[in-house]
């Protein structure tokens, strides 16, 4: 034991210099003074679950609604095919198509600028004004004449829209210790289905409206624009940027707030870009298999999200009943997020497995639309077999659980996440095309295709979980277990500090 105190320490020692103040390299982290002054604060749990609950009440409302009009904004156009939009704009051959992956070139494109961005500014402001820009692009769609226009303010929206989600990430781990984040990330990521079957049922609605100056398509737009606008101007005004400036909490709640996202050895929210961490997260094998597991999940992500609806019809459906029949899709997605978020508030870690089992229900349904082409099978066991296809959308939320606790540093994470949305984008963009105008209705490329794509994604996924669990036996074998309270104060201070998880020892990734 003795040696292995002596090798922690002097790992700690080469890599962290002192000086009187404790800072490292001036990168002192946003709630540093607070987590200094909680050190003589000792809390209950009650109190510390009270605290919970108020950020609870205070941010996950609106962080629900906004993710959820975020994912409906962008597929929206989906709906509108239904209703003449390719008509009344002109569209033929593959125009559809890259409209459809012209969101993602905005998307990718503004990546690297967008997670800079985050991560040197003030994020929840970063995010209110994205969300009012796209709302007014959103609005923007009813002016549209050509497939030109339609291209510009799709690739406007991408961009928009690029630092919502990797935003989102960031905000979550300000203010949630690494066990809750799980939770906190499926709640708002189950909103992509519960707001795709409240937004499907509304263009039903809104289909049937005839003999107005606008077609029915428009009346999608225009509602949807007018609810982000709205909810951009909310979040501006009602949602704190970091835990030590929630005016909803009283000073030492804030005090606590700091100290439990303390826990996470990550910090809070640091303002420094620090060019060394993006050689970290190169090197980092996770940075690879997480990329790998996007990739081969986003291809297919693409091309359902475009052409999902074309899909249904063609088992013989009309544009109205396509939509109906669509639904349950979005409720296995958002049932299966709630049920893996309560699952890990049980049983801890489940990060990986909820990237691997997930998949399991969607390789079944593929393969069995695949198997059914051509046989006269019924088109309603048809349509079950592609609902269970959905069941993939869980493990997007924990894809960005696994960025969000695994990868410390603020630079590190927020290059991470350029990455990741840089793969996620190409893979948005490569989808559509998957589907070729001349295999509709039944696009037996695409169906095949998808389904090798699944089970790629699923080996990266057991990759990434046998790593992980490696990586943490090697650290405990060469470091220690980190169980006593000064090795975990002294990586929380190192997180903190702004230290990666290759630099701090005490770091162990959680599955």
């Amino acid at each position: 034991m003795a040696d292995t105190i002596e090798r922690r320490s002097t790992t700690h020692d080469a890599d962290v210099p002192e000086t009187k103040a404790g800072v490292i390299d001036g990168s002192v982290d946003e709630g540093y003074d607070l987590f200094e002054e909680s050190q003589q604060l000792a809390f209950t749990e009650e109190a510390g679950e009270q605290v919970r609950r108020k950020l609870d009440l205070h941010l996950l409302p609106l962080m629900c609604l906004l993710y959820g009009l975020n994912y409906v904004d962008k597929v929206a156009m989906g709906w509108a095919v239904l209703f003449h939009f390719r008509e009344d704009l002109g569209l033929h051959g593959t125009q559809y198509s890259w409209a459809s992956s012209m969101f993602y070139f905005g998307y990718l494109g503004a990546q690297y600028p967008a997670n800079y961005i985050l991560q040197r500014y003030r994020t929840a402001k970063i995010v209110s004004v994205s969300v009012v820009v796209w709302g007014v692009l959103m609005l923007a769609h009813l002016g549209l004449k050509s497939f030109a226009g339609l291209m510009v303010i799709r690739f406007l929206l991408g961009v928009a829209e690029s630092v919502v989600t990797p935003g989102f990430v960031m905000y979550t781990s300000m203010f949630y210790t690494r066990r809750e984040q799980v939770m906190r990330t499926m709640v708002w990521g189950a909103m992509q289905g519960t707001f795709t079957i409240v937004s499907s049922l509304m263009s039903y609605g809104l289909g049937h409206i005839t003999n107005t100056a606008l077609r029915p398509w428009m009346y999608i737009f225009l509602v949807l624009g007018l609810l982000s606008v709205i909810v951009g101007v909310l979040w501006f005004f009602l949602m704190p940027e970091t835990p030590n400036k929630a005016t909803f909490l009283t000073h030492e709640e804030r005090a606590i707030a700091v100290q439990r996202v303390a826990s996470n050895m990550m910090g809070v929210k640091g303002y420094q870009w620090k060019y060394y961490q993006m050689w970290h997260a190169i090197k980092d094998p996770k940075t690879w298999l997480v990329l790998a597991f996007v990739l081969f999940t986003m291809l297919p992500n693409g091309g359902l999200t475009s052409f999902g609806s074309l899909v249904i019809s063609g088992f013989g459906f009309d544009p109205f009943r396509t939509l109906l029949i669509g639904l349950p899709s979005s409720v296995v997605s958002s049932g299966s997020m709630i049920v893996w978020g309560c699952l890990s508030l049980k049983y801890g870690n489940l990060r990986t497995l909820g990237m691997i089992i997930p998949l399991l229900p969607a390789i079944a349904g593929i393969a069995a639309v695949y198997g059914t082409m051509n046989t006269g099978a019924n088109m309603y066991g048809r349509v079950v077999a592609y609902w269970l296809i959905n069941s993939y959308a869980v493990t997007w939320p924990f894809v960005l659980t696994i960025v969000g606790q695994n990868v410390a540093g603020h630079t590190k994470r927020a290059f991470t996440n350029t990455l990741l949305f840089v793969i996620f984008s190409a893979g948005n963009i490569a989808g559509p095309f998957l589907f070729r105008s001349q295999d509709a209705p039944k696009y037996v490329l695409a169906i095949t295709t998808i389904l090798v794509f699944f089970c790629l994604a699923l080996i990266s996924a057991v990759l990434l979980r046998i790593y992980m669990m490696v990586e943490n036996r090697r650290r405990d074998s060469r470091y220690g277990r980190v169980e006593g309270l000064d090795e975990k104060l002294e990586g929380m201070r190192l997180g903190m500090h702004d230290k990666t998880d290759l630099e701090n020892v005490d770091f162990r990734y959680v599955l």
